[in-house]
């Protein structure tokens, strides 16, 4: 007879625990990463799958990567086909009731970049640029606000915790977008040469051109290619040359030879950085160091 109050302490103390373990957030990418980490601080469990040194579009997971998203209360996915490989993986979590986010599919079609496609087997030649990261505005306008509101839903108890995070996250972010906006209001309506169009969704937002090496994954220019790039950097008001950290530099490496355009290195993913603010600065302060032939 003493035995089952006992029992029943027990399996209290067991549903207790249970109920106060965070929530398990895996993000596909280190941005979202980032945002998360900043938005869920301590109540949250938040784990990156695809390191930022890594290219998400050629990322095949492993068995522990597998094991990592089987064990996730929540995935944050960028969507459109950023994570290619992923997408049967997350597809099977979504079957078997888990939450999973992909963000860019959430964004109205009139903010997505639509590029074309060479050489491509896909009928319509078309696909949507998936590194809406990059842009600030988008951020504070979509993506934390999405966040915020899965986070709340999946636990409501840190609702008020998880916005107040938010607002000084989106406050940083308007601040760093007036800042840009301000420095690169002189270069509006230049040319910007990069590896890979990372960063399209950036220089869409503040006005400036930009002209990718490589448009797909994995493929390179022929030399032929690359000459009639030389010939436009000659022939266009170009203001910088920017390889990319996760891309190949072998092309760019041929047109700074030939040109006389500064080039510099950019981080669409974020190596080593802390924050999202960190990374836009980081790249901020890259592009400066170029436009301003320092």
């Amino acid at each position: 007879m003493r035995s089952r109050p006992m029992m029943s302490s027990i399996l209290l103390i067991f549903l207790f625990a249970a109920t106060a373990l965070p929530l398990k957030i895996v993000a596909t990418i280190n941005p979202y990463y980032l945002i998360l980490k900043e938005i869920a601080g301590q109540e949250a469990q938040v784990d990156l799958l695809i390191g930022p040194g890594q290219n998400p579009h050629i990322f095949s997971p492993k068995i522990s990567d597998i094991r990592k998203l089987n064990d996730a209360d929540l995935v944050i996915a960028n969507g459109l086909d950023l994570e290619v490989f992923l997408e049967p993986y997350l597809d099977d979590l979504t079957s078997r009731g888990k939450t999973v986010i992909y963000i860019g599919n959430l964004l109205p079609d009139e903010l997505l970049v639509n590029e074309e496609e060479n050489g491509d087997d896909d009928e319509s030649g078309h696909h949507d640029n998936p590194h809406i990261w990059l842009d600030p505005i988008i951020l504070t306008d979509y993506v934390v606000p999405v966040l915020v509101r899965t986070l709340s839903t999946l636990d409501p108890g840190n609702s008020e915790f998880f916005s107040s995070n938010a607002a000084s996250l989106i406050k940083n972010l308007q601040e760093f977008n007036d800042k840009t906006a301000s420095y690169l209001e002189r270069f509006e309506g230049k040319t910007v040469i990069v590896a890979h169009p990372s960063f399209s969704y950036f220089f869409r937002r503040y006005g400036i051109q930009l002209e990718p090496v490589l448009e797909g994954v994995g493929d390179e220019p022929t030399i032929g290619e690359i000459m009639k790039l030389v010939d436009f950097v000659r022939n266009q008001d170009v203001i910088g040359i920017f390889a990319e950290y996760q891309q190949s530099k072998s092309a760019l490496d041929i047109l700074t030879d030939e040109t006389s355009v500064k080039y510099g290195e950019l981080d669409s993913l974020g190596i080593s950085m802390g924050s999202i603010i960190e990374l836009l600065q980081w790249n901020l302060i890259e592009m400066k160091r170029v436009f301003d032939g320092e």
